[in-house]
């Protein structure tokens, strides 16, 4: 029998769908959960930003701005359109990943984990239970930039676009995401470098996802509500899942052809002192397809430093979070994760 990483073969979520074996018990929310709201206009006008409209001297920027901005504040997502990615591209980084779910296991094992834990590689969340349901999934991650900081024994050989269609996605993803940190700055009125400058020697980690179809949507997630330990989250998907908390209410995510999903993670909550939401989320499954999902996880290096901007602390408005290094971050994120608890909560003052 087949091992990956401590975790036998027959663990991971695709074979079992494939197999048609029962759900078993630790996948099961015995209770349910609660259902999510559909908004389709919300996510069409406020929730959908134009980037180009973002850097430009156009008399509709400062309306663009205004709307981004109230995004952030209240929401803490957004998707973002006209962001340079042509549609064929983002069709094929989907196909690609597609593929690479779709090939035999043996094949997909090259890319595994070489060590229990480890973070890059070909894995599942069913390693991810604590105290809460597993999460139904199975997940490739991969470091997309700089490349030269990641294991090139990960990444596949098959699919043979793969390679190519992901690096050329992550260059372009790279450039959107420096625009949108400048967009964040402006709206702020500080330097337009500010959030740059914390992540230009920090990584982008690249989780490619398949939630396969499952017999009970009602009691199986594809992934628990959870923040995300980046400054920010670039989301491509096909096929609806992703569902966002505001206010103790859940909102279903829409698929906008051509658009991709942003959300703020914990580090810009933290530096712009509890401005911009790190927003929960959760990924809901379906019994009738498979999805797939590319998500791009941007942060600082290590060794930075991360606190409340001072432009944005005052007597009226004190400091929300300690000061702390990335490295101390993420080792609370990954001590609260699988317990289905919140990183954040920790940093709070």
């Amino acid at each position: 029998m087949s091992e990956m990483g401590g975790i036998e073969a027959p663990k991971l979520v695709q074979e079992i769908a494939e197999k048609g074996l029962d759900v078993p018990d630790e996948f099961l929310y015995q209770k349910g959960f609660p259902g999510a709201t559909d908004a389709p206009l919300m996510w069409s006008d406020n929730l959908l930003i134009d980037f180009d409209l973002l850097s430009s001297s156009s008399p509709s920027a400062n309306y663009e701005l205004a709307k981004f901005y109230s995004a952030l504040t209240t929401w803490g997502c957004f998707q973002v359109k006209n962001h340079g990615m042509e549609k064929e591209l983002l069709e094929e980084v989907i196909q690609v990943t597609k593929q690479f779910f779709k090939l035999p296991l043996e094949e997909k094992m090259k890319s595994s984990s070489t060590s229990y834990g480890e973070l890059q590689g070909y894995s599942t969340d069913a390693i991810c239970k604590m105290n809460q349901p597993t999460n139904w999934n199975d997940r490739l991650f991969l470091i997309l930039h700089p490349k030269d900081n990641g294991n090139p024994l990960m990444w596949p050989q098959q699919p043979h676009r793969f390679r190519e269609a992901v690096d050329e996605y992550t260059r372009k993803l790279v450039k959107m995401s420096e625009g949108i940190y400048k967009a964040m700055a402006k709206t702020l009125n500080l330097e337009e470098d500010t959030f740059i400058k914390p992540t230009k020697d920090g990584l982008t980690l690249g989780r490619f996802t398949v939630y396969p179809a499952c017999p009970f949507p009602e009691r199986v997630l594809g992934s628990a509500p959870h923040l995300d330990g980046t400054t920010m989250t670039i989301i491509l998907t096909n096929v609806e899942g992703l569902q966002v908390q505001k206010d103790g209410v859940w909102y279903k995510v829409p698929v906008i052809p051509g658009a991709l999903f942003v959300n703020v993670g914990d580090y810009i909550e933290v530096m712009t002192n509890g401005k911009f939401k790190s927003v929960m989320h959760r990924v809901v499954t379906n019994s009738t397809q498979d999805r797939t999902s590319v998500g791009a996880f941007c942060g600082p290096e290590a060794n930075c430093e991360i606190e409340p901007l001072s432009e944005l602390v005052s007597a009226e408005e004190p400091a929300l979070y300690k000061k702390f290094k990335a490295s101390e971050y993420l080792n609370i994120f990954y001590e609260t994760f699988p317990l289905g608890l919140n990183a954040l909560d920790a940093l709070k003052l």
